[in-house]
């Protein structure tokens, strides 16, 4: 009886109370420790075998190489007070076909373009189309080779690359600027420019095309870069009584510019010293029309 009444009273309370409002304040205070040890081994190996076989009775072929080697190798720069400053304003703008341009205001810079076409059209009158199946072939390869601060392209036993290394002694020196302002824009076709304010750097720009005209056909594209550099010594702005060490303001700058282009556009820009740099572009195609920009 007590129990069944005790029920009862609890109910009636619940009821009672369920309409009322309360704020509630809970003030805790924890301590988490916690250890947390990941070891993580990923290894990668991937080697790809490629063989390719291609069976083509073809009437039309079209190929096109374009290969750069450059080296830079055995030399020092001990120039003094040697503020650079190269500039490239409003230069190479509203221009249809081939726009190239190179500036160096350092030492020993190596730049290039490199340019290949092939198209297997008659000289004169338009271009003819077999129109027979797989009738056309196109095949096209551009490579680079940039070799700085040794004459190998592979390091030789122990990991080691033979002498030929660089060196920089330029002290004095305030500022070395690259600016890039205003150029480049609204081109149809290829864009290519290097500019260069620093020492010993290799710049290119590589572009192979080759273009089958034809209904049918194989069109094989390859482009390669391999660069290297070793051996470099820098001791710019570093005085040798008293090993103080002032640094250089190095400013790469491009500022309203490469806009509104149609084709390829390829630009390098460097104020350091000893930089690699390149675009290797390579296109193979067959088709019935031109390719057009």
């Amino acid at each position: 009886m007590r129990y069944g009444l005790f029920l009862g009273v609890a109910s009636a309370a619940f009821c009672v109370a369920a309409p009322a409002l309360a704020d509630v304040t809970i003030i805790g205070t924890i301590d988490v420790d916690k250890t947390i040890d990941v070891d993580e081994t990923i290894s990668v190996d991937t080697d790809v075998d490629l063989d390719v076989d291609v069976e083509l009775e073809a009437e039309k072929f079209a190929e096109s190489i374009a290969i750069a080697n450059q080296s830079n190798y055995n030399n020092e720069a001990c120039d003094n007070c040697a503020e650079k400053d190269g500039i490239i304003r409003d230069s190479g703008v509203g221009n249809t076909g081939v726009v190239s341009v190179n500036q160096a205001v350092g030492n020993m810079n190596n730049q290039g373009t490199l340019i290949s076409i092939a198209v297997d059209a008659a000289v004169d009158g338009p271009p003819e189309i077999v129109g027979e199946a797989n009738s056309g072939f196109a095949e096209s390869l551009a490579a680079a080779d940039q070799r700085n601060g040794t004459p190998d392209a592979l390091a030789g036993e122990g990991g080691n690359y033979s002498d030929g290394g660089n060196l920089i002694e330029t002290v004095n020196i305030i500022f070395r600027n690259a600016r890039i302002a205003n150029s480049f824009n609204d081109n149809a076709g290829l864009v290519y420019a290097n500019q260069a304010s620093g020492h010993m750097a290799n710049q290119v720009n590589v572009l192979s095309l080759a273009f089958a005209i034809d209904d049918n056909g194989v069109a094989l594209a390859e482009a390669d870069l391999g660069q290297v550099n070793a051996n470099q010594t820098v001791r710019e702005s570093d005085t040798a009584e008293d090993n103080l060490s002032i640094g250089v303001v190095k400013v790469a700058a491009t500022v309203g510019s490469l806009n509104g282009n149609t084709g390829i556009v390829g630009v390098n820009q460097s104020v350091g010293n000893m930089s690699n740099q390149a675009n290797v572009v390579s296109i193979a195609a067959v088709g019935s029309n031109l390719p057009t920009f």
